[in-house]
């Protein structure tokens, strides 16, 4: 099954840190959003690991928490003689990381909350997936880390697509619909020239550390394509993505059996569904076309999902 990068208790490289940068009480403020299905509240002492979080999900701000909020807390700690400053990544109450440094403070944030949904939100079978929705069809992108779905995904999006998730296809046992959890994108460095190339306000981009996945960046939803966030939907489409550099775009058609095997190869909680995650995504796949997709130059391929969807 897959699994998200790295362990509890990961350790970052050390950085220096400004007693600026941080609330003067220590604990930092508490923010609360609702991203999608997934409700979330943020209590963070460092200063711009709080400001970036809160831009990227300003639309999704929220008054008050919701009582299904997973807490996500950085609690400050000092170690050692020279009393250097670390911190602590914790969700609902359970340590995730630790980051002593600060340009990666904000990616395991993001990390923490995909852990503790692919831990305990059982409601949804979980796919790792990018997942876009056009005229009322569901399309998932299931993929290993590495094979370029977010980027994919930014470019449908891109070209007039709605968005539900580049990481999470959560499909609701019930009526085998996707919901949508519209986290911000997170592209890594060698898609940062794709981004350049969208136009998507390269000056403001900030870069951070996110563990052996090395530079990565966060994009808003809304820059790629305004307000267009998918809503529930079927899945009739999936799509496997594999990209290598260099190569033509090519989709070719699998067998739904094939299809059912790969997309729990890619569930994170396959071991919590088992037989009736089988029979779920046996369902989910009867009704829908399923292709692996040969990914190469960004456009190209783009056109090419775009014409075997929507003809």
């Amino acid at each position: 099954m897959t699994r998200l990068g790295g362990q509890s208790g990961q350790l970052a490289c050390v950085a220096e840190w400004s007693d600026r940068d941080f609330f003067g009480d220590g604990g930092g403020e508490i923010a609360h959003f609702q991203i999608g299905v997934i409700a979330v509240s943020l209590k963070c002492p460092y200063r711009p690991a709080m400001r970036d979080f809160c831009e990227l999900y300003e639309h999704c701000r929220m008054s008050e928490p919701t009582r299904d909020a997973i807490l996500v807390e950085v609690k400050p700690t000092r170690l050692g003689r020279m009393k250097r400053r670390r911190y602590e990544v914790w969700a609902d109450g359970e340590h995730r990381f630790t980051v002593w440094n600060n340009p990666s403070l904000l990616p395991h944030i993001e990390w923490a909350i995909n852990w503790h949904i692919m831990l305990y939100h059982p409601r949804f079978y979980q796919i790792h997936a990018g997942v876009v929705e056009v005229d009322g069809q569901g399309v998932i992108l299931p993929a290993s880390p590495g094979s370029g779905k977010t980027t994919l995904t930014a470019g449908l999006v891109r070209s007039g697509w709605r968005y539900l998730s580049d990481e999470f296809a959560l499909i609701d046992p019930d009526d085998l619909k996707l919901r949508a959890y519209p986290k911000a994108l997170c592209l890594k460095e060698g898609s940062f020239p794709v981004i350049d190339a969208m136009g998507l306000q390269t000056s403001r981009r900030r870069d951070y550390q996110k563990g052996q996945k090395g530079r990565v960046t966060f994009v808003k939803p809304f820059e790629l394509n305004g307000d267009r966030i998918g809503g529930r939907c079927p899945v009739r489409f999936v799509i496997f993505p594999k990209y290598a550099e260099g190569q033509r775009a090519r989709l070719t058609e699998i067998s739904r059996a094939e299809a059912v095997l790969r997309l729990n190869e890619v569930s994170f909680n396959f071991a919590k569904f088992r037989s009736a995650g089988v029979r779920i995504m046996a369902d989910v796949v009867r009704d829908a076309r399923v292709y692996e997709l040969a990914a190469g130059e960004l456009d190209e391929t783009v056109d090419l999902v775009r014409s075997a969807v929507m003809s």
